[in-house]
């Protein structure tokens, strides 16, 4: 009696190690589906040139990759393509973005003008409005150290919320407010400007600003802007304009519009549509029609830092009051 009492305890005390181990493994935990897969047959009908493509990350280091890490193939060779606007890995961590580790089916347009500015590249300049992934999906979660949370089985067929939880894939939306570095060309047309906008103590100030030291434009004072490289006390020379119309001001907190108060410098841009124009008491008016926020651009992190990562707004930006409302 005795010794059968020793061995239903040992078999319990393997039952319950062997149940811990399953739940710190997580491989029987249900998870509600997030987001579903597309097959691979279903992708390939609905491949259409300009319009639909099958995606991948190449796994290689000709100069034709370089610029652009992406792929698609065009039933001969792996063509190069520039992705912008909501890619996938704005929404998806590492363990999904490996070399060759996954495939999307990205939807959108292809943006001629640009694609003519990178046809020395022989890139050709998508922007995904929808992406979809692929199955069988495959993560590699890295060593332990790395990610304390293993998951030895998972589904390959759609992302789950225990994705979202490890911070995995983060969805975001409101992608019509951002915009990347690359469309700076848009600044050598009439009617799109740069701005940054800093708190004086008081208000927000506005200015133009452009990546280059030489503004865009000639320097004849029509063009308010803020530029480095005089030798004035702070460094700096300034012109102050005023903002009127969409401006964003009206959507975002006040920490996405001037993240540092206490200095000149704010890291988020934005480039705005509008219409620039003087008025007699020699302060600039810029009414403006439609504006995005540069791409990536800067949010405190859960640790009260600066972050440069974020691609797009989520739902908890949008409950945290840091992006206030639908436009």
């Amino acid at each position: 009696m005795g010794m059968k009492k020793y061995i239903l305890a040992g078999c319990l005390a393997i039952i319950v190690a062997g149940w811990s181990l399953v739940k710190k493994a997580d491989i029987f935990q249900p998870k509600e589906v997030v987001l579903p897969a597309i097959s691979k047959d279903m992708a390939r009908g609905m491949v259409k040139e300009k319009e639909c493509y099958i995606v991948r990350i190449a796994d290689s280091d000709e100069d034709e990759f370089e610029f652009s890490r992406w792929y698609y193939w065009d039933g001969k060779e792996k063509k190069s393509i520039f992705l912008m606007g909501n890619r996938p890995d704005n929404e998806l961590s590492q363990i999904f973005m490996g070399r060759e580790r996954n495939s999307f089916l990205v939807k959108g347009y292809v943006h001629e003008e640009l694609t003519d500015h990178l046809k020395e590249f022989k890139k050709l300049a998508f922007i995904v409005e929808e992406w979809y992934l692929i199955a069988p999906i495959k993560r590699d979660y890295g060593p332990e150290d790395y990610r304390q949370e293993q998951r030895l089985f998972y589904p390959r067929s759609y992302l789950d919320t225990y994705d979202v939880e490890q911070g995995d894939y983060y969805p975001t939306n409101t992608y019509d407010l951002t915009w990347e570095r690359t469309r700076d060309y848009y600044l050598e047309q009439d009617g799109f400007y740069k701005i940054r906008s800093r708190w004086n103590g008081s208000e927000l100030e506005w200015f133009l600003v452009y990546d280059e030291v030489e503004p865009v434009k000639d320097n004849s004072g029509k063009i308010r802007y803020f530029e480095k490289g005089y030798a004035d006390a702070d460094g700096y020379a300034e012109e102050k304009i005023y903002i009127e119309g969409n401006s964003p001001e009206y959507l975002l907190d006040v920490d996405v519009l001037a993240n540092e108060y206490d200095k000149q410098e704010c890291t988020n841009f934005f480039m705005v549509k509008g219409d620039l124009r003087d008025n007699e008491d020699g302060i600039g008016r810029l009414e403006i029609y439609k504006w995005w926020i540069n791409n990536p651009f800067y949010l405190k992190n859960d640790f009260g830092c600066w972050v440069n990562e974020k691609y797009g707004f989520s739902r908890s930006d949008i409950e945290a009051g840091i992006y206030k409302s639908y436009r």
